[in-house]
């Protein structure tokens, strides 16, 4: 177990350079401050959930070459709680990718999708679906349409958002009221 957590500057340094990948977590992590901050409740784990949720995208932390769980075992590796590698591994239709993607992961993952479990997982995959690949802020909808539109040539990913669709908008109805949509986020 490593006692150092990752940090956005950490992220940034294994990423190459440019990489949108780093502007859209630096964004994602922003929105959970936000969410944090309204919320009361998450104690700087819905942050720390944000750094690990994509940071398999990254060759240092690449394991089995699927974000989501390599995300979550890097959380794992790092000591932090089950709840926080649990919410990373679930994150935003992970679960049903995995399924149709990797069937060679599926073993990491439980029977069932556990996206809905906790609040800590939940919040992770709406600070996810409100920050679009640079960093800005987006609505459900255009975070919909935009991953249709960069990612049509995936049908499972497709798929995924489709089968997703209302527990999304269930996450939506549940966090929106916690986000000051009358800020934007700063860049």
């Amino acid at each position: 177990m490593t006692s150092s957590l990752l940090t956005l500057n950490d992220i940034h340094a294994a990423l190459p350079e440019g990489a949108a990948r780093y502007a859209h977590i630096a964004g994602v992590v922003r929105t959970a401050e936000q969410i944090e901050k309204s919320h009361g409740k998450f104690g700087g784990n819905l942050i720390l959930a944000e750094l690990y949720h994509d940071c398999g995208y990254a060759e240092k932390w690449r394991v089995t070459k699927f974000h989501a769980l390599d995300g979550a075992l890097a959380a794992r590796q790092h000591g932090l709680s089950e709840d926080i590698a649990e919410a990373v591994l679930y994150h935003s239709g992970s679960w049903k990718e995995a399924q149709l993607l990797r069937p060679d992961i599926k073993d990491y993952y439980a029977p069932e999708c556990l996206l809905m479990k906790t609040p800590l997982s939940r919040a992770l995959t709406f600070c996810d679906l409100h920050t679009g690949l640079d960093g800005q802020r987006m609505s459900l909808d255009e975070r919909a349409a935009d991953v249709r539109h960069r990612r049509a040539d995936i049908p499972s990913i497709l798929q995924t958002w489709d089968e997703y669709n209302e527990r999304f908008h269930a996450i939506e109805n549940e966090w929106l009221p916690f986000l000051d949509t009358t800020k934007g986020l700063p860049q």
